[in-house]
């Protein structure tokens, strides 16, 4: 896994997880055709991108970052709020996106 991704702008950040999950995918979709068990984050059906950025930047990058940051102070100012600032926008992401579901599942009932 780059963990050096989710340390850069927004932007970029996005687009490569982006990138990322786009590659897991095509895997995912392979291991579909030959019949065998797909891999975690690959199946483009189950996988929420949002989800998966959360988990990574959680579990992964973050405490990642926080023991590099003691060693070296200037990556706990400099990097972590990075990594903090790019966390919550997938956080936000994932809000964003229960809201228009919940918003959709209504628009469905009511027809």
């Amino acid at each position: 896994a780059d963990i050096s991704t989710p340390a850069k702008p927004q932007n970029l950040a996005v687009r490569w997880a982006n990138k990322a999950l786009t590659e897991f995918f095509a895997q995912g979709d392979k291991e579909k055709e030959l019949a065998i068990p797909v891999s975690p984050l690959c199946d483009s059906e189950t996988t929420k991108t949002a989800d998966s950025q959360i988990g990574f930047l959680q579990f992964v990058v973050r405490p990642l970052y926080v023991l590099l940051g003691d060693i070296v102070p200037r990556v706990k100012e400099e990097v972590l709020p990075i990594v903090d600032k790019n966390l919550e926008y997938w956080q936000d992401n994932k809000s964003r996106s229960s809201i228009v579901r919940k918003q959709q599942q209504q628009e469905q009932q009511r027809h």
